[in-house]
């Protein structure tokens, strides 16, 4: 064979294989779209991601319909925890694990976090007490180790007048606690702490469940795992979350706390705000919020 014939030979190949140079560009162009994608999954799952806020417990700190930016680096940066379709209920939990924190959560913080009677959902709260302190509500003032919390700049109410301090809300956390206006002293838990299951035995209930363990009673004796215990050492950091719309808001005074690692991040600000009441309409109310920052 000549040098010509092969060089033609080779040339009809490559045309062959590759008319026109499309399937080598429309595959360059997939792999980078491929990575351009696991890109943003990975900066979604560790260090920022958006939410959008579908409640008014947090009105008018934060609105519903607001879009936001939270930060998952400050509090510890997580590897992801589940896979599968996104915005989903389709897919399976994995091992993960979480890096050092910048610092921890701590009081007047607006954060996000995993709802703890399920995890798939996603609350955001300005956490009250964190591990360790007590929090107690007097006639709507809430107090944190003894001392007043201070009142966020948009803190409402919106019914005139608190409930009576001798009703007893069959709703609260933990039973017999009183009720949204006025909580009785709880302390919030510790790692480390030991609950009596005598004295603490919802507390322990409920901590026991949220470290992963398995509680059941039988004749008023508490098995842990099939164990019968009379006291429980805690496993990780605990906290009292609430929101600003105080009576509009379904949170630690009802469900109980947050475990730490079922948070999230902080919620920095909003990125975009849309009334769904006067959807497709875009007011200018609601463009304003857009750089707001959440405080």
């Amino acid at each position: 064979m000549t040098k010509k014939t092969r060089k033609q030979s080779d040339k009809s190949r490559s045309q062959a294989t590759q008319p026109d140079g499309q399937p080598s560009r429309f595959l360059h162009e997939l792999r980078s779209l491929g990575i351009i994608v696991l890109i943003a999954l990975a900066l979604r799952a560790t260090v920022v991601e958006a939410y959008i806020v579908p409640t008014g417990s947090m009105e008018k700190t934060i609105m519903i319909g607001d879009f936001l930016i939270g930060n998952k680096f400050i509090y510890g940066m997580r590897t992801p925890d589940w896979l599968g379709i996104p915005y989903t209920r389709l897919g399976f939990s994995i091992p993960w694990l979480r890096f050092p924190a910048f610092r921890q959560p701590r009081s007047g913080d607006v954060v996000i976090f995993k709802y703890p009677h399920d995890p798939q959902d996603k609350y955001v709260k300005r956490l009250i007490a964190g591990p360790g302190q007590t929090v107690e509500i007097r006639e709507r003032e809430i107090l944190v180790a003894g001392e007043s919390f201070y009142h966020p700049e948009h803190l409402q109410f919106l019914e005139r007048k608190s409930q009576p301090e001798d009703w007893i809300d069959p709703n609260i956390f933990p039973r017999g606690n009183g009720n949204k206006d006025h909580y009785g002293l709880l302390r919030v838990p510790s790692e480390g702490d030991t609950l009596s299951a005598a004295h603490d035995q919802v507390v322990l209930w409920y901590v026991a469940r949220m470290d992963g363990h398995t509680p059941h009673l039988v004749r008023n004796q508490i098995f842990l795992d099939d164990q019968p215990i009379t006291q429980y050492v805690v496993e990780q950091d605990y906290y009292f979350m609430m929101g600003d719309n105080r009576d509009q808001s379904y949170d630690s005074r009802f469900w109980g706390f947050v475990p730490h690692d079922h948070i999230l991040g902080e919620a920095l600000f909003v990125y975009f705000s849309l009334d769904f009441k006067r959807f497709p309409y875009i007011t200018w109310n609601r463009l304003k919020r857009i750089g707001s920052v959440i405080h």
